[in-house]
């Protein structure tokens, strides 16, 4: 398999690409070596633990869908989330700038597949929550079923590709004999 085969958008945030490996009944966390080469080629350490990557995978999916289709989203997504979340803790780092001014970034003490997981689990927790949820959105290719946060209103694709084959599919469509 080559990089440009998975679902990897390049542009939306990791927790929306992460949701992502569940695309076109594939599944790009099936195996432990598809899942490492997802996660290295999205810029991430490999999650050991494939089975437990999938699960919070599938619980985000949940909760994005439900974002998506303004259905209430399941307990048990949103349980699973907050739990793998918990396993995460951090605590704010302060550095000065040259200016002078002070700013704080989140350093983690968690290490190894609870850090990792833990961190796409808050980074959905943060994406629902903090108004981006209502940016985001399914691709409008009938054959796509990607996430993206919508940042340009007229944006209705997940990626150029999509766009490109959906006008495509409406051109010959409309030249096609009757």
């Amino acid at each position: 398999m080559h990089d440009e085969e998975l679902p990897i958008l390049g542009t939306e945030p990791l927790v929306v690409e992460f949701v992502n490996t569940l695309h076109g009944g594939e599944d790009f966390l099936g195996t432990a070596e598809l899942s490492r080469l997802w996660f290295t080629t999205a810029g991430a350490r490999p999650a050991r633990d494939t089975a437990a990557a999938r699960e919070l995978r599938d619980s985000i999916h949940a909760l994005f869908t439900a974002a998506v289709t303004g259905t209430a989203p399941p307990a048990a997504a949103i349980a699973h989330v907050n739990a793998a979340a918990a396993q995460a803790p951090t605590y704010p780092h302060l550095t000065r700038q040259p200016t002078g001014e002070l700013v704080a970034d989140d350093r983690g003490a968690a290490t190894g597949d609870a850090a990792l997981l833990g961190a796409l689990a808050a980074a959905c927790a943060g994406l629902l929550t903090d108004g981006r949820a209502r940016l985001l959105r399914r691709c409008e290719t009938p054959d796509c079923c990607l996430f993206f946060v919508q940042h340009h209103p007229r944006r209705r694709y997940c990626h150029e590709s999509c766009a490109h084959r959906d006008r495509q599919a409406r051109y010959y469509r409309r030249r096609a004999p009757s």
